[in-house]
């Protein structure tokens, strides 16, 4: 309970102040000019604008508003544009009316349901083919541990380091001290290649669940399969201890997302949080056939009367009126 009123509060203090600025660019399916408006506070606009845009946009600032006067603002410069896209933390988004047809959340989650023992195969064929591949050719092995010195070093020496080598001044790691404590409750997978520590992965059991959590590597990119090993063994492991739930962590709200791509590999499940975040929310204000198709390519996810459904526009038509296509169950 307490953890889910902290979420709400968090939710709420994330949005105080929105922005709206117009964007003017290149559409980043065929290269022509596309104009469009983003509206939020500015968390998640790098990740929108880059959906739409072929390199960076012209940027200018439009207003500055609270989040509740969203509406009466866009409703004044939303005109000006093509697209308005925009992002409110889910208390604004309940309070005030829709600012597009197109609403989903910022993340959704992957959750891998394991086969009862006794099945031939606990993955699929081709994916636990190619990690016997691995694993023969880089001496790959698995090893468990809760000790708090390999904790230390995984923090210093692949979680961090990998995500500032991956991403950049942009990289949001966790402080040690939130680290540490999230890591004093939770396992650590190390994979090795021979004597060597290559990658590594926090692990967070509950009941007959378990989360992955935080991944490391001693390199950027990980050394050759070495994710995959690394998650299929753990996998494999978990399933010999009981576990019957994986959860894979968040990805962002697209079918073209690598991420999300990745995952589905392992035959995992597209979930729709119920914990309140950030909901973003797209309206196409033009009708003309590179707008519906760079929409359609985009593949994004949502909840749709209660099933996770895809985003997509008829191949003809002037229509700007969203069609939700359920998203098949992995096999």
């Amino acid at each position: 309970m307490l953890d889910r009123l902290q979420q709400h509060f968090q939710a709420l203090a994330s949005m105080r102040i929105a922005h709206v600025d117009l964007l003017q660019g290149r559409l980043c399916t065929d290269g022509t000019g596309v104009s469009a408006i983003y509206a939020g506070n500015g968390s998640n606009a790098e990740y929108l604008i880059g959906t739409l845009f072929d390199g960076s946009p012209s940027r200018l600032r439009l207003a500055t508003c609270a989040p509740l006067a969203l509406p009466s603002t866009l409703a004044r410069f939303g005109p000006q544009a093509e697209i308005v896209m925009s992002e409110r933390a889910p208390l604004w988004s309940a309070l005030g009316p829709r600012l597009g047809e197109i609403r989903m959340p910022a993340w959704i989650r992957q959750e891998l349901h394991l086969k009862q023992s006794g099945e031939p195969r606990l993955l699929g064929r081709h994916l636990e083919r190619e990690v016997e591949r691995q694993i023969r050719r880089h001496g790959y092995r698995l090893a468990v541990s809760t000790a708090e010195a390999d904790k230390q070093v995984f923090f210093e020496e692949f979680y961090v380091p990998y995500l500032r080598s991956r991403h950049g001044a942009g990289a949001i790691t966790a402080t040690r001290e939130k680290f540490l404590q999230v890591a004093s409750g939770s396992t650590l997978a190390q994979l090795f290649s021979g004597d060597s520590w290559t990658a590594g992965m926090l692990l967070h059991r509950r009941a007959q669940g378990l989360k992955f959590g935080w991944f490391g590597s001693r390199q950027n990119p990980p050394s050759p399969g070495a994710s995959e090993v690394l998650d299929v063994l753990t996998i494999k492991d978990a399933a010999s201890r009981g576990i019957r739930h994986i959860g894979f962590g968040n990805s962002r709200p697209s079918l073209i997302d690598g991420v999300l791509r990745y995952k589905q590999k392992f035959g995992a499940h597209i979930v729709i949080p119920r914990y309140p975040q950030t909901v973003f929310e797209i309206q196409l204000r033009d009708s003309r056939p590179a707008l519906r198709e760079w929409l359609t390519s985009r593949r994004f996810v949502c909840g749709y009367r209660g099933t996770v459904a895809t985003v997509e526009f008829p191949a003809n038509g002037p229509s700007t009126r969203p069609q939700f296509v359920p998203v098949p169950e992995p096999e």
